[in-house]
């Protein structure tokens, strides 16, 4: 049985959660920074192709990255329509908040979605520490 490492991921790495995380936010591997994980829009590998971590770690971690898609979208939906009601006031036209809203509504989970499952697997990261033989190359 391995070791249970209890150092933090992005001491481990030598970088901040900050950089850990925006990593996973522009397809980048968390791990290593490198790109070449995302295979399709809808699609990821199971491991990095550089430095061969397993980006899913436990049963059920699509649910993470789908949770977090769903809540980046409403917030998005949300700001939407509340600057648009701002920007309106006093004549709120409901008919434009309504298809201004639908935009991001619409649009955000396919856009957003490779975005929400690599940063997902950094979140993870910071959640739960690299364990002994989780990754080929540090």
């Amino acid at each position: 049985m391995a070791p249970v490492v209890e150092t933090p991921t992005f001491e481990q790495l030598g970088v901040s959660k900050a950089r850990l995380v925006l990593r996973g936010v522009l397809h980048a591997c968390p791990v290593c920074g490198k790109r070449g994980s995302i295979v399709k829009w809808f699609g990821i590998t199971d491991r990095c192709p550089h430095c061969h971590y397993g980006f899913f770690r436990t049963e059920g971690h699509q649910i993470g990255y789908i949770g977090l898609n769903t809540v980046v979208c409403f917030a998005l939906t949300f700001v939407t329509v509340l600057v648009g009601t701002i920007l309106m006031v006093p004549n709120i036209q409901s008919t434009t908040l309504i298809i201004a809203g639908l935009i991001p509504a619409g649009l955000g989970p396919i856009i957003l979605l490779p975005s929400c499952r690599m940063a997902w697997v950094a979140l993870d990261l910071l959640f739960r520490p690299l364990q002994p033989g989780d990754t080929v190359v540090r």
